[in-house]
């Protein structure tokens, strides 16, 4: 009877043995798949990391602590261009400045474009025909704030327009210098022989105008004119 029991005993500790084993085995094979799915998705990780952070062409290298979006270059990255050493400016297309024709006279304070003996005819900046026909020792009467009465020159001027077309000779200036100094002659406008120069002179026309200027009776002589026959232009000298 006791043999028989231990029999029964030890058939019962082998069948359990046997159940358990299939058991042990599923566990390690489970454990095994477990390590090699945690391994293969490390690998995935570290291939991924490394790629990002090797440089590929035309880019720069990542900075691995930061997003990818902060590798966008600013706009203080933006390299800013700098001329290159001998380059030079595109050369200015402006058209030179054509110089003047005349002389610039202090003692008249303008530029001279031509000088000419009194009744000798020149022509002036304007194209028109201008003659001194006379200048004559006078007595002038003053009527006019700043005019002075006394000794002086009344002087005639002749202008022909031969430009072809009509010229405003209202704005035309006639001043007077005397003496070795070219002393500045005050006008005297108020004069009844006083005829300036008025409105506008027709082709072909011929006008005549007198002007009254304060001389020294002893300068009376030794006069200089000036004629610009437009305002802005350049004068006209007799002496």
């Amino acid at each position: 009877m006791t043999q028989g029991h231990e029999a029964g005993d030890d058939a019962g500790t082998a069948g359990e043995t046997r159940s358990a084993a299939p058991s042990k085995r599923r566990r390690i094979l489970l454990i095994g798949g477990g390590v090699v799915a945690a391994a293969i998705i490390i690998a995935g990780i570290t291939v991924a990391a490394i790629h990002g952070a090797t440089p590929q062409p035309g880019k720069g290298v990542a900075n691995a602590l930061d997003p990818v979006a902060t590798q966008l270059p600013r706009p203080s990255d933006t390299p800013v261009a700098t001329p290159s050493a001998g380059s030079t400016s595109a050369p200015s297309t402006a058209a030179p400045a054509k110089p003047g024709t005349g002389t610039l006279d202090a003692r008249y304070g303008g530029v001279v474009a031509s000088t000419a003996a009194v009744s000798q005819n020149v022509k002036t900046p304007g194209g028109l025909t201008a003659n001194v026909t006379s200048v004559e020792a006078y007595t002038a009467t003053a009527t006019r704030p700043g005019e002075v009465s006394g000794p002086a020159v009344k002087v005639t001027l002749k202008l022909v327009n031969d430009t072809g077309s009509d010229f405003p000779v209202s704005t035309a200036t006639v001043n007077a210098y005397y003496g070795s100094a070219s002393t500045p002659a005050p006008s005297v406008a108020g004069d009844s022989a006083s005829k300036p120069f008025t409105g506008t002179l027709k082709a072909g026309a011929t006008a005549n105008a007198v002007y009254v200027f304060t001389v020294p009776a002893a300068d009376s002589g030794d006069v200089t004119l000036t004629l610009s026959d437009q305002a802005g232009a350049q004068l006209v000298v007799f002496k």
